[in-house]
């Protein structure tokens, strides 16, 4: 496995030689995670792109590709910090666990950043794997649930379409719905949020304990610009969750016009926000104007999910609970 600053990935299912269907839908679960993702082989061997096997083979391809591309403005965040800061994109779990010894010799699992866990199949015939939690609080990507332990290994069913996938606590991750590619990509831009266990504030960036970036880089008509960010050519936005409120601020604002409005946002998520129900949301605009909104909580999962309207500032209450404990919780989300 590559652990380096730029874009890099092996050809999926192989360059050489005929594919083998396990192995192939295996490893397009786990290039779908590649920097440089990319199903590709040699002249004279069997095809081996998703539609040539069959439709659970299609399905599942297909499933996984809309994860990573939902994910492409964090994607984008992790290369603008690669490009500017020298920080890794893709990283082993000791570069962020580096005092957990444990995490020295785990070559089959992986991070994007420091907040997206990676747990592939990598056995033939396999339906579970065994994966490694690190010391932190993690949520499972596909139920929102919270995984519970910590600094343990645990086995993780993996049926044949799936691919475990975990959320840090205390991270921001943008998102948005996933489309044919980035030129069309003008959905509403959002965020999935966890909870932080400490002092009631949601750590959101790689570098401070406060903010999470979220970058988004557009090439200039058809000529590929690798100097888009000396070019000034990008939004940069800072998000930050603090106590009971999520805001947002750009940082830069250099996108083309005529080529690609900025994105606004859509559906806000929190994960871990507890049982104590939350009965209200106020969403203030940039204008400063608060406008009450109505979210959906669910118990069993403990997401909250918060449909806005475009805006950044978003604020939740909670009913009261016993005890007179303060029942606030951060905010976060995801967007369509």
């Amino acid at each position: 496995m590559e652990f380096i600053l730029r874009p890099t990935g092996a050809d999926i299912c192989g360059f050489f030689n005929d594919a083998e269907y396990e192995m192939c839908l295996r490893w397009m679960q786990l290039g779908a995670f590649y920097p440089y993702s990319r199903n590709h082989n040699g002249k004279g061997s069997r095809r081996q792109d998703p539609v040539a096997w069959d439709k659970k083979f299609a399905d599942a391809s297909r499933d996984v590709l809309n994860i990573r591309y939902s994910l492409l403005p964090y994607l984008y965040t992790l290369m603008f910090e690669a490009h500017n800061r020298g920080n890794t994109v893709v990283r082993p779990l000791l570069h962020e666990f580096v005092d957990d010894r444990d995490t020295w010799d785990i070559y089959k699992q992986f991070l994007w950043g420091p907040a997206l866990l990676i747990t592939p199949v990598m056995e033939k015939g396999a339906t579970a794997v065994k994966g490694y939690i690190p010391d932190d609080r993690w949520y499972d990507y596909h139920t929102a649930k919270q995984v519970g332990v910590r600094r343990t290994t645990i086995t993780m069913p993996a049926p044949l379409e799936h691919i475990n996938l975990h959320v840090r606590g205390g991270y921001i991750l943008p998102w948005q719905k996933a489309a044919k590619n980035t030129k069309f990509r003008q959905n509403r831009l959002g965020f999935v949020a966890r909870r932080l266990p400490c002092q009631h504030l949601w750590s959101t960036s790689t570098f401070t304990c406060e903010e999470v970036t979220s970058y988004l880089g557009r090439k200039q008509r058809k000529t590929l610009n690798s100097d888009t960010p000396e070019r000034g050519q990008y939004l940069l936005t800072s998000f930050k969750a603090e106590l009971s409120t999520l805001t947002g601020v750009v940082v830069h604002s250099g996108l083309l016009a005529g080529e690609v409005d900025p994105p606004t946002l859509g559906i806000v998520r929190v994960w871990g926000v507890g049982r104590d129900q939350v009965i209200r949301v106020n969403l203030t605009n940039s204008a400063g104007i608060q406008h009450q909104l109505v979210p959906v909580h669910n118990i069993d999962t403990q997401e909250l999910t918060v449909n806005t309207t475009g805006q950044w500032c978003v604020q939740i209450s909670h009913s009261p609970c016993s005890g007179g404990r303060a029942p606030e919780e951060r905010a976060g989300g995801g967007g369509q």
